[in-house]
């Protein structure tokens, strides 16, 4: 089974782009406090396609808390100087919840894909 849940803040505000075939997604990272220590944080590499990705991109900015479900997934690389293989972890996002947003004070509802 891989299946992921996130709950942390944006560590930047996300960006709509477009693939070569017209597919819309965006990139974000995710900071997901420690369990045991509240002081560090993971910093989680995700991804969001079509509607989430638009949703996430008009909802969501830096610091904005959000719960998200996906499944990991790992590609890799071969570093051109070293010629070791890289290994490249993301998440791939298929809901999310909008929690928190100081500007509002109310919650969203969930966004699926």
């Amino acid at each position: 089974m891989n299946d992921i849940k996130l709950l942390g803040r944006l560590t930047d505000t996300p960006e709509l782009k477009q693939s070569a075939a017209g597919r819309a997604y965006a990139w974000f990272t995710v900071a997901v406090p420690r369990r045991n220590n509240k002081d560090e944080a993971d910093f989680i590499r995700c991804v969001a396609f079509d509607k989430l990705a638009t949703a996430i991109c008009q909802h969501c900015g830096r610091g904005r808390q959000v719960l998200c479900t996906g499944r990991l997934q790992v590609s890799t690389s071969i570093d051109e100087d070293t010629k070791r293989v890289r290994y490249h972890h993301t998440v791939v996002v298929g809901s999310t919840h909008f929690l928190h947003d100081p500007n509002r004070n109310v919650m969203d509802p969930a966004m699926a894909a």
